[in-house]
Order: structure tokens, then sequence, then C-alpha cells
């Protein structure tokens, strides 16, 4: 792939995305979609997690039925040490192949892709109420710091992308850079007549298990809390963190049309998978 090559497909790939989305509601039956209502005027609301006391590191769910206190616990040491170094050389990588230096093309291993599974609630295509789909995790810039970086970012988008390539460099540079009790994707896919099943599930049980797959192999478990960045009572933090990684697409991809709700996962466990060393020991500290 030359450098024209990977600028095509990095200033598509999100709209990539986007026409999936559109192409999925187009197609969309009543096959795609759960049992209960879940919309109301367009929006949705997670009734089964309390985020009130998120910033004492407390997470209220109902699990099961039955409502109760989790406590986030931060991503460990190795886990990051792994996470953020496999995600810088992914970046050297691709300002390599952008200045005709070599490099490679992003692998779906390592620590962007995970495998989220979530249950809990049927969808009408499904005889059982478990789910496992991929998606794209990022990590949590710290609630001093987010304002200052979702304001860079909007200031820089027309920046080169080697500009933007080393901003991120920097941010990944330190684990002090974020909230360690959290991880974020988008929920892309999802409206009042076309819903994922990780969103359904979420909506009814907010438990859910990352698994991550590279030269090393790691589980996170946690709280799945579906944020709508024009719901109040998400949370300022959570709606922040939300904006942010949309930002973060927009600042590499081209600006998205709107702004996509998020996975926020409040971090309970995590586990070593690495075949012959880790084999799902749990390495929370």
């Amino acid at each position: 792939m030359d450098r024209r090559e990977f600028l095509e497909k990095a200033g598509k790939a999100s709209g990539a995305l986007l026409l999936s989305s559109i192409a999925g509601k187009a197609i969309a039956g009543e096959m795609e979609q759960g049992v209960a209502e879940l919309w109301t005027s367009g929006s949705f609301y997670q009734d089964c997690v309390d985020i009130s006391r998120e910033a004492q590191g407390v997470i209220k769910a109902k699990v099961d039925g039955v409502w109760g206190d989790y406590n986030t616990a931060e991503l460990p040491e190795e886990f990051l040490e792994w996470n953020l170094s496999s995600r810088i050389e992914v970046l050297d990588d691709l300002l390599s192949l952008m200045t005709g230096q070599g490099g490679s093309p992003p692998s779906l291993a390592g620590p962007h892709n995970a495998a989220m599974a979530t249950r809990g609630a049927k969808r009408k295509d499904s005889i059982l109420t478990i789910n496992n789909a991929f998606k794209g995790m990022g990590l949590c810039p710290k609630r001093e710091i987010i304002v200052e970086k979702i304001e860079y970012m909007r200031a820089n988008l027309e920046a080169s992308m080697p500009v933007k390539i080393q901003y991120l460099k920097d941010l990944y540079s330190t684990s002090d850079n974020f909230d360690l009790t959290k991880m974020v994707s988008l929920e892309l896919y999802s409206t009042p007549t076309f819903e994922t099943h990780t969103f359904i599930n979420l909506m009814q049980e907010p438990v859910t298990s990352l698994v991550f797959l590279d030269s090393k192999s790691y589980e996170t478990r946690g709280i799945g809390q579906l944020v709508d960045v024009e719901d109040a009572s998400c949370g300022e933090y959570a709606t922040q963190i939300v904006e942010y990684t949309n930002l973060a697409h927009s600042f590499f991809h081209g600006e998205f049309p709107r702004l996509f709700p998020g996975i926020l996962v409040h971090i309970l466990e995590t586990f070593d998978n690495t075949p012959g060393t880790g084999r799902g020991i749990l390495v929370t500290d």
C-alpha cells in the first residue's frame, strides 16, 4: 500500500462505517430489534446503571434483577504497558507507511479491537441472549485534562496527519494521562429501527467482558454504561468522554454528521489470558 492508498483508506474509514450504519438501517426489519421498546422520541434511557458515585469508585448496577454496588478497579500496570506500547507501535507504522519508509497496515489484533461479550435479552432473530461483537476500544483521558484534549482536537482538525499522529503518541506516552478505571467504545449502529444485540443486552444487563488478543491476551470485565451525550443523567464526565471519542474519530477520518452514543465500560476485574503464561489468572491490582 503506497502513501496515496493509505490516505484514501484512512480518510474513508469513518465514511464506510457510516454507510454501513445507513445500510443497516435501510434493510432493518422487525427481526433486528429486541422485544421491549427501548426508544422514546428517538432517545433511549438505560435504567439499570447508576453512576452517582462514579467519582468515588462505585457503580450501582442492576444485575440479574438485583441492584448492587460494584467497586471499580484500575487496569493493571502490565496491561497498560502492553496496551500503550502497542498503540505507539501502530502509530509509528502508520507514519512510516505514509512517508514511504516501510511500515505495515494496522492489524485487527492488538489494543484497539476487543471482543465484547454481553448477555441478558434476546433479539428477535436469535433464540439466545448471549452476544459477542468486536468493538474499537479506547482509553479515557482523565477528567482533569479531557476538556483540554477536546479543545486541542477541535482547533487542529485541519492539521497534517504527522501532527495528529504525534498528538496521539504524546497522549499514549504515559498512563498518567488516563482514567484507568474506564474504557470506551461507540455505539455506531443502533437506532429506533435497528438495534445491535450488544445495545439490547446492555439496556437490560449491564455486565460485559472484553477480550484483547495479540502476542499477549487480556480480559477485562466490568459494567457497561450506555451514554447518550444529550442525556444529562449519564454524568458530565461520561458525556465528555463520549464527545472526546467521537471527536477523535473525526480528527483522523473526517467529521461525523452527528455524535454517536458511547459504551463506557467501568472496569471491575482484569485477567491475563495469555496462553501458556497467563491462563486466565486475575491480575487486577
